[in-house]
């Protein structure tokens, strides 16, 4: 399997087989990002639809990470990182921690936007040694915007936090919508299988710029 994928994920993940990945650690898209910022009902089928997929292909003892963050529309905020708790949790899964991540622009004023993320950490069996920086509740990491759009990149600091706790070396990381590939390359370089899906040609060619240099197999 190619560790790079030019795809929608929905085409990717059904090929993969059951309770074969160690970490998958990504952001589901935001509604607006999808386009579907009028169908409320078909943006949760659509989280519904990649949780299902997320949890079939992750080890009782792996671990999903997702990375949220809320959005206010029309008047009111839509919670997405407590739907997907709640949603998880229907599939048999704990959260096994929680953490919040504040982004660099903490004083916008941006009354859609909020200035910081919810890293939500899900497993069945899995364990976590809480020692160094994991021991932090809040993290505060400077988030670079992206060369090709408004949106920003999770800094390498914080992506390698993530899979040092989370993963061991020869372990099979995935990123499904993995954007600008910070994930597949941090886990790259440090020594685990990867798997980046990213369905915008754009950002997937600046994700393969990032890892051309990959050798893994997946």
């Amino acid at each position: 399997m190619e560790n790079l994928i030019n795809d929608d994920c929905f085409n990717i993940l059904p090929n993969i087989e059951n309770d074969s990945v160690q970490l998958l650690f990504t952001s589901v898209p935001d509604i607006n990002d999808l386009g579907l910022d009028d169908d409320h009902e078909q943006y949760i089928e659509f989280i519904d639809k990649a949780l299902l997929q997320f949890c079939r292909i992750t080890k009782d003892t792996g671990f999903i990470a997702l990375c949220q963050s809320d959005r206010k529309m029309k008047g009111k905020i839509f919670s997405k990182h407590s739907y997907i708790i709640n949603r998880m949790q229907d599939f048999d899964y704990s959260l096994k921690d929680y953490k919040i991540i504040v982004k660099n622009n903490i004083e916008s004023k941006d009354q859609y936007i909020f200035p910081y993320l919810h890293l939500c950490i899900f497993t069945r069996k899995g364990r976590i040694s809480r020692k160094g920086d994991w021991l932090r509740h809040i993290l505060i990491y400077k988030m670079m915007k992206s060369g090709i759009g408004s949106f920003y990149a999770w800094p390498e600091e914080f992506v390698k936090l993530v899979i040092s706790y989370l993963s061991n070396e020869d372990d099979s990381v995935v990123d499904p919508f993995a954007g600008s590939g910070v994930v597949p390359f941090v886990a790259k370089e440090m020594n685990r299988k990867y798997l980046g899906i990213e369905l915008d040609k754009t950002q997937y060619e600046e994700m393969y710029q990032r890892c051309s240099t990959s050798t893994l197999p997946f």
